[in-house]
């Protein structure tokens, strides 16, 4: 009995699929059509067919669905990667905060969340916008809004955020993963406390980290930023709560506004920091 060309071409077809960790349905088709163009499959073979075969052969499927779109992914591999499957879910994407500190191996904080990030792909100015105390009092005393870009795979839950475009600063390569570099997690982490319970429960983690921290890099992630926010002040707070001597920090303490800020929204009782200008 004649053999199709799939089964025929069966190894050279899986080699080609497997070298990849996870596969969207786009790629899959880009992958039957460049099979078609070296005839390794018939030219009449059908996405859901050449699926079929797939699935046949061992290929699975993963899904999650963020703001109502499924994002479905497709591999080989029977040990279910968390990293690798959210690696392939936006193009350019990068893990952030937690995460990033987590595969680098300085953390297990919030292992249970993966963040991934995209920057922007135009830059928002923020930095001319006028703030007063009203305005941030009433921001701050508000329950604290996280994005609605998540959904929950294998005990994890999946989280995706957007950052404004800073050319990639403090991005880097860290085994096979885009990550927040240690000085930029940092900063993301301080300025989304809402996804991380309290500001003592981080300052707990950036204590363990202060070694690794360069406070030259970590200012000028928030300059490269342009926050709204005067996160100045509020990184110099932390600093000094994990461990800097005040007079490490004069360039934070000198970018330092008038105006009273917080570590986090909504809370029961503060307590204030006069040199920082911070209530925590």
């Amino acid at each position: 009995m004649k053999q199709d060309y799939f089964t025929f071409n069966k190894e050279d077809i899986l080699k080609t699929i497997q070298a990849y960790e996870f596969l969207s349905q786009e790629q899959l088709k880009e992958i039957l059509e460049q099979l078609k163009d070296k005839s390794l499959v018939s030219s009449s073979l059908s996405y859901n067919s050449f699926l079929l075969k797939l699935i046949d052969k061992g290929l699975i499927q993963k899904s999650i669905t963020i703001r109502g779109h499924i994002k479905t992914r497709y591999t080989f591999s029977q040990d279910f990667n968390i990293y690798d499957f959210c690696n392939s879910l936006e193009k350019n994407s990068f893990f952030s905060m937690s995460t990033a500190l987590n595969l680098q191996g300085l953390s297990d904080f919030r292992s249970d969340y993966i963040f991934v990030s995209k920057e922007r792909s135009t830059r928002i100015e923020q930095g001319s916008i006028t703030l007063n105390q009203e305005n941030i009092d009433n921001a701050f005393s508000k329950k604290p809004r996280r994005t609605n870009a998540y959904d929950k795979i294998d005990n994890h839950i999946v989280v995706l955020l957007e950052a404004n475009n800073t050319d990639g600063f403090g991005i880097v390569e860290y085994d096979r993963y885009r990550v927040s570099s240690i000085n930029r997690a940092f900063v993301e982490m301080i300025t989304n406390i809402h996804y991380f319970q309290s500001s003592q429960n981080l300052i707990q983690v950036l204590e363990n980290i202060k070694n690794r921290l360069d406070i030259d890099k970590i200012y000028t992630i928030i300059e490269k930023f342009d926050f709204i926010y005067p996160y100045f002040q509020l990184a110099g707070f932390y600093l000094e709560k994990i461990g800097f001597s005040k007079a490490e920090l004069v360039k934070f303490y000198d970018k330092k506004s008038k105006l009273n800020f917080y570590t986090q929204k909504n809370k029961n009782h503060y307590e204030f920091d006069e040199y920082w200008k911070v209530y925590y």
